[in-house]
């Protein structure tokens, strides 16, 4: 398996991890995990979401957030906005990035935002104005990728056009996100592979979840495909609200040590990562998905049981 030499990861767990937590994440310690993230120098944080208190409560202190955290040269900090008054307030409080969503199927997207794709589209054409006025770049996220958990299969056909509708409202960047982890890395690389070749000089991020534990192995898939621009969640936090079960999104310790072991840089610590995920447990009170935080990076080694060091062979 070919792979690239570096990739870039996006945590996303203070945004799509602490938005669906029961009780509310205090503005603190939402900093407080920015701040750590940042240290163990991961290059992209989606550090909350500019919209309306009553839809999504726990990020009612976006401004709050992004104006306390401590900025380290190097990492760009995101927000995900719904529509321009919410590309209006993240422009304000200072974001480096915008992120935007749509999904792929009409049925998902109603259920998620109450609009039709063509009404979301035109939402996002006037986040776009918004971000070219400022210039601030915006990536545009396409939910239910490669399924969607009411209608099933979304045709390739269906999603490259809402690509090209991105695109041709000036979208630099796309994100394909498996909402509801229903890919498989055949159908990842068939999908990467069609979408690249038609629209060339896109900058593509993957955004998976672990609902049937094929985040990982979905992420190689695209990476063999030269995607090189990946969406985590601390711990794995996170989750849809329409997939009974989820176990929530890729877990960034778990995906940095894969990367890691096959030689793939991503410039982030993972002890420092890992002490992040640790705190994080302490902060939502209940373990996470994550396996690289219970069972240790694979360079642990344990000390030898009573009596065998006595009988190992002597080494040549």
């Amino acid at each position: 398996m070919e792979l690239p030499e570096h990739v870039t990861i996006c945590e996303v767990g203070t945004r799509d991890g602490f938005q669906i937590e029961p009780d509310f994440v205090s503005t603190e310690a939402k900093i407080e995990v920015v701040n750590l993230l940042s240290d163990a120098g991961v290059p992209r944080i989606e550090v909350t979401s500019f919209v309306h208190p009553k839809v999504v409560p726990q990020m009612r202190d976006a401004e709050e957030v992004i104006a306390k955290i401590r900025r380290r040269p190097g990492t760009r900090y995101a927000a995900l906005v719904p529509n321009d008054k919410g590309a209006l307030r993240a422009v304000d409080a200072g974001v480096d990035t915008i992120h935007t969503v749509v999904s792929a199927s009409e049925s998902h997207n109603l259920a998620n935002v109450n609009m039709t794709i063509a009404e979301s589209i035109q939402k996002l054409a006037a986040v776009m104005r918004v971000a070219e006025q400022a210039r601030i770049p915006v990536s545009c996220g396409i939910s239910t990728s490669f399924g969607c958990p009411f209608e099933g299969d979304v045709p390739l056909s269906r999603l490259e056009s809402v690509v090209r509708r991105l695109v041709d409202i000036g979208a630099p960047a796309v994100g394909l996100a498996d909402t509801t982890g229903m890919a498989n890395p055949r159908q990842v690389g068939r999908v990467v592979e069609h979408l690249m070749a038609r629209f060339p000089g896109i900058e593509w991020t993957l955004h998976t979840h672990d609902t049937r534990a094929m985040a990982i192995p979905n992420i190689l898939a695209a990476m063999a495909c030269g995607v090189t621009h990946f969406d985590s969640s601390i711990g794995g936090l996170g989750g849809c609200p329409f997939a009974p079960g989820a176990s929530g999104n890729v877990c960034s310790e778990d995906l940095v040590h894969c990367l890691g072991a096959m030689g793939v840089e991503t410039g982030i610590d993972l002890d420092k990562l890992i002490a992040v995920s640790r705190r994080v447990q302490e902060i939502v009170a209940r373990p996470l998905p994550g396996q690289i935080i219970k069972a240790g990076k694979a360079t642990r080694r344990y000390p030898l049981p009573d009596g065998v060091a006595a009988r190992l062979p002597a080494r040549p």
